[in-house]
C-alpha cells in the first residue's frame, strides 16, 4: 500500500511540473516583434473635418521598451497651410498592465517649434489585449500633451495592430 502511495505521489508531483510552465507561458502576452497599428480618435458624429485613422509602426523590444512612429509626425492633424510644430517618433515602455492579459505601453514623443526648441512632449498610453495567438492586438488609447505645468488630451481613441510576421526563406 506504501509504494502504490509513493508512486501516486511522484506521478501527479511530474504532472504539476510539466504542466505549471505551460499554462505559465501560454498566459503571458508578450509584444516583442515588429507592429503595424492604426489609431482610430473617437469624437462626435458631427466632428470637422471628419476623424482619420492614424497609420503606425511599432518595434517592442524584449526587455520592455518601444519605439513607434505614426502618421500624425508627418502630417499636421487638421491640415494647415502655415507652418506647424513637428513631433519626434516615440520612444517609451511596455509591460503586464493591472490584468494578466493586458498589456500598457507608454511612449513620448517631442513637440518641436519651427527652430528646433521644445514646444511640448506628446505622451500616448495604450492598454492592449493580444488574440490567442499573439499576432493581433486591440485596446484603446489616449495621447496627452504636457506644455510647461499643463496638460491636454490630444486625442483618444481605439488602437488595433498586426505583427508582422517573420517569413520563411527558401
Amino acid at each position: 500500500m506504501r509504494s502504490k502511495m509513493f508512486l501516486a505521489s511522484i506521478v501527479c508531483g511530474l504532472i504539476a511540473i510539466a504542466i505549471q510552465p505551460i499554462s505559465a507561458t501560454a498566459a503571458t502576452p508578450n509584444l516583442a516583434g515588429s507592429w503595424q497599428f492604426i489609431l482610430t480618435p473617437t469624437a462626435p458624429p458631427t466632428a470637422t473635418p471628419p476623424v482619420v485613422e492614424i497609420p503606425g509602426l511599432a518595434t517592442f523590444t524584449t526587455d520592455g521598451s518601444v519605439i513607434e512612429t505614426d502618421g500624425s509626425e508627418f502630417v499636421p492633424n487638421p491640415p494647415s497651410a502655415t507652418p506647424t510644430n513637428s513631433s519626434t517618433p516615440g520612444h517609451g515602455i511596455w509591460q503586464l498592465a493591472n490584468t494578466p492579459v493586458t498589456l500598457y505601453v507608454q511612449y513620448f514623443s517631442l513637440v518641436l517649434n519651427p527652430d528646433g526648441s521644445l514646444f511640448a512632449r506628446n505622451i500616448t498610453t495604450m492598454f492592449l489585449t493580444e488574440n490567442s495567438k499573439g499576432n493581433q492586438f486591440t485596446g484603446s488609447y489616449t495621447t496627452d500633451q504636457e506644455m510647461g505645468g499643463a496638460t491636454k488630451t490630444l486625442s483618444s481613441g481605439t488602437v488595433s495592430g498586426q505583427l508582422i510576421p517573420h517569413v520563411a526563406l527558401p
